[in-house]
């Protein structure tokens, strides 16, 4: 797992996947292991780590999940 990468907010003019909150342990998780997420048009893969407003997202299947 790599460190967090710090980004800027989202650019509304340009490709950002969804931003989601943690994930319960007990929940069901539809994925698509082709997904893959945005951050004002960069492109990551899953696993990946931003960092946005002192809170880290993974990229997880096109969407970001707070970790």
């Amino acid at each position: 797992m790599s460190d967090a990468k710090p980004v800027e907010a989202a650019d509304p003019a340009k490709k950002s996947s969804e931003l989601t909150g943690p994930i319960d342990g007990d929940a069901t998780v539809i994925t698509n292991d082709d997904a893959k997420c945005y951050w004002n048009d960069e492109e990551y893969e899953n696993g990946d780590r931003i960092s946005l407003d002192g809170k880290t997202y993974e990229a997880s299947n096109g969407k970001w999940v707070q970790v």
